[in-house]
């Protein structure tokens, strides 16, 4: 199954190269109305959109209206003013992440919203903006990217599995023009477990820009890190999805092993004992809770080995980060990084299991085998180039544009 997945991978990366910015003069057209609607706009898909509207931007050709959440549900250290500066108009609607009756409010404000700006392409980002927006009904193409559908959350209870698997069917089957998975994980879970027909699913993998990586000594001296340690690395949120606690229990199984050179280092927002499950005092001395930093890929640099624990995952960006910043990468068997680390042989992938020894013991041979590190470092530099942030936002381009004259052509 994996080697059926590393080959599918191999394609889908010929196709990104084969979509890639063409020489020829494209045919003059008119500008695109676009609506980017996201509740979640922290985290991974925050980072797409900044992505998404700075490539737009230089691009050409569109009108970006970014609709995003009040508070901290948008996270401002991501789309910042530079990001915003550059879209034609930015709405902060009362979206929340817990389903309920203040839906109702959110879905009446998004709707107005969207019927007053009259746009030619809605794309909407995760579950709850793909929800609201899809079910306002208008002129517009309905996009949709999950990020992640929930669906593929294994520790989903049944009933919940079934409930929210029929509101992503139906709205695949009925409100939807294209729905955009980004790995082939997701893409299969859509078509088969979804039932949503392969017409409607455009896999387009995540990229990531070339990072602007600090000096490794500033960055280790930055985030208080020794010098001489090897340094495990995990950047995310905060919470249960990302295996925080499992990460505690591993950096536990090492020091209880003896193996005193490994030092962990986690970055993300959120309360870090929540997630663990532990008091302050409970937590191992060879990990460095390190909160919210500002711009995190730049200390990439610090890393020796980056971890991720994740029970789900659609494709998630801190292993594009990684893999852009020559880190070898010891992930859980999950979307998208599964088939990335077996296909460009970046790292090693261990089963996605609360047991923890296969993930420690990964670790430990790779936290003390420094070719295997090097050789793992080469091999992303090499990948980096096939997994941009430009050749994601070229894909999305060709997707709005096919949509769009499929429409045209509809209409004559």
């Amino acid at each position: 199954m994996m080697q059926a997945h590393v080959t599918d991978l191999v394609e889908a990366i010929d196709g990104v190269a084969e979509a890639a910015p063409s020489t020829e003069v494209p045919a003059l057209r008119p500008m695109v109305r676009l609506a980017l609607v996201a509740e979640a706009a922290g985290g991974g898909v925050a980072v797409h959109l900044a992505d998404l509207v700075r490539g737009l931007r230089s691009h050409g050709g569109f009108e970006i209206h970014l609709l995003v959440p009040q508070g901290a549900r948008c996270d401002a250290s991501i789309l910042d003013a530079n990001v915003l500066a550059q879209c034609d108009s930015v709405q902060r609607l009362p979206m929340q992440r817990a389903v309920g009756a203040a839906d109702t409010v959110a879905f009446a404000h998004l709707f107005r919203c969207l019927q007053r700006l009259d746009p030619d392409i809605v794309h909407s980002h995760s579950s709850k903006a793909g929800a609201l927006a899809r079910l306002c009904f208008g002129r517009w193409k309905q996009v949709y990217t999950p990020h992640a559908v929930y669906t593929l959350n294994p520790y989903l209870p049944r009933g919940q599995r079934r409930f929210y698997g029929l509101i992503e069917r139906w709205l695949g089957r009925l409100a939807s023009d294209r729905l955009i998975a980004v790995s082939l994980d997701e893409a299969e879970h859509l078509q088969h477990a979804l039932r949503i027909p392969a017409a409607r699913i455009a896999t387009i993998l995540n990229g990531v820009p070339a990072p602007a990586l600090l000096p490794r000594a500033q960055a280790r001296d930055e985030l208080g890190l020794p010098h001489d340690a090897v340094v495990v690395g995990f950047v995310g949120r905060l919470d249960f999805q990302k295996g925080v606690d499992r990460l505690v229990r591993i950096a536990r199984t090492l020091r209880a092993r003896g193996i005193d050179h490994v030092v962990f280092a986690v970055i993300g927002p959120g309360d870090f004992q929540a997630a663990a499950g532990v008091s302050e005092s409970a937590i191992p001395d060879n990990v460095r809770v390190l909160g919210a930093v500002p711009d995190a890929r730049r200390y990439f640099s610090a890393f020796d080995i980056f971890a991720l624990p994740s029970r789900y995952e659609g494709f998630p960006y801190v292993v594009l980060e990684a893999m852009a910043a020559h880190v070898p990468i010891v992930a859980t068997r999950v979307s998208g990084a599964a088939e990335l680390i077996a296909a460009e042989s970046i790292g090693l992938v261990v089963s996605n299991q609360d047991d923890i020894t296969p993930f420690a013991d990964a670790l430990a041979v790779l936290s003390q085998d420094r070719l295997a590190r090097e050789r793992m470092s080469r091999n992303g530099e090499r990948a980096a180039a096939r997994f941009s942030a430009g050749v994601m936002v070229e894909r999305t381009v060709d997707l709005y544009h096919r949509l769009l004259d499929e429409a045209h052509s509809c209409c004559k």
